[in-house]
């Protein structure tokens, strides 16, 4: 068996936006004014397709565009948990991808909607202001057509914004996914006492490689563990100790663990990664994969 070594590759806390790259300082004054002339006609229309789709100009997606009236009956929550150790553009884009199928799920029901997102470290979880758990999603037209077409661009729109709050997040060194899980039976707890809120069953979607290191007293740190079903379960039974305490069944909810093995990582580090699924599945759900 191998001893894991930097078990979880944090990745870069570049700022958002500088990868942008600049524009050239050497067109002539004359053909800047052509080309905005020309171009003007077509910004303006992109800029009205925007607003009707729920994307100000310029500015960030307007959600009440996908969103419904609430609900007359109990309808799902979908909460959504971003563990981050690498926000990168290819992260970001890693990450939204695979949370597609949820947001067309949740677009197609009616769904309400949370997502919260940790770097690691001492820093407090990020939410979302988009998607705050407060407010019904859902697409619904008269016209089969028109509403497949408004919910592809709702899913680009949720999908965007997911990708900027993952590269927007700093990454630190140490960290792992039990921030966020610890606080789950509370998360739903408070969603379903809000006012006006009626929320049924609950899909609890966590994306972590589950590789989380840097801190001892971390029931999920991964640090010089070896990749063994043994350790992976003495970790876990660990985490839900009466010692410990540091997670707690999700009683109210099923839970789907994705992005386990999404990225670069080592055999020892995918077969570490696997079992500890396993058995986190087999002690936070009974409906859990």
């Amino acid at each position: 068996m191998t001893r894991l070594r930097f078990s979880r590759p944090r990745g870069s806390s570049r700022l958002p936006g500088s990868s942008r790259l600049p524009g050239s300082s050497r067109l002539r004054a004359t053909s800047l004014l052509a080309a905005a002339l020309l171009v003007a006609p077509a910004l303006a229309g992109c800029q009205t397709m925007d607003t009707m789709l729920g994307k100000k100009a310029d500015g960030p997606i307007d959600c009440t565009s996908y969103q419904d009236d609430p609900p007359k009956s109990d309808a799902p929550l979908l909460l959504i948990y971003l563990d981050i150790s690498d926000n990168s553009p290819e992260s970001a884009s890693r990450i939204s991808e695979n949370l597609r199928p949820y947001f067309e799920g949740a677009l197609r029901e009616g769904q309400y909607i949370r997502l919260l997102a940790s770097g690691g470290g001492d820093a407090g979880l990020t939410s979302s202001d988009c998607l705050d758990g407060g407010a019904l999603f859902k697409i619904d037209r008269n016209n089969d057509t028109r509403e497949e077409k408004d919910r592809n661009a709702a899913v680009d729109a949720l999908t965007e914004e997911v990708d900027h709050i993952v590269q927007s997040e700093r990454v630190s060194p140490t960290g792992s996914v039990t921030k966020l899980l610890s606080g789950t039976n509370d998360e739903i707890a408070t969603l379903r006492a809000a006012p006006g809120a009626r929320i049924g069953a609950v899909t609890v979607v966590v994306w972590t490689d589950l590789l989380g290191s840097g801190e001892a007293s971390d029931c999920l740190n991964v640090d010089g563990k070896k990749a063994s079903v043994q350790i992976a379960e003495a970790m876990v039974r660990r985490c839900f100790s009466p010692e410990a305490q540091q997670l707690t069944p999700i009683t109210d909810g099923k839970v789907r663990f994705i992005g386990v093995n999404a990225g670069p990582a080592t055999k020892p580090q995918q077969d570490i990664a696997r079992y500890l699924k396993g058995e986190l599945c087999r002690r936070i759900s009974s409906d859990c994969g």
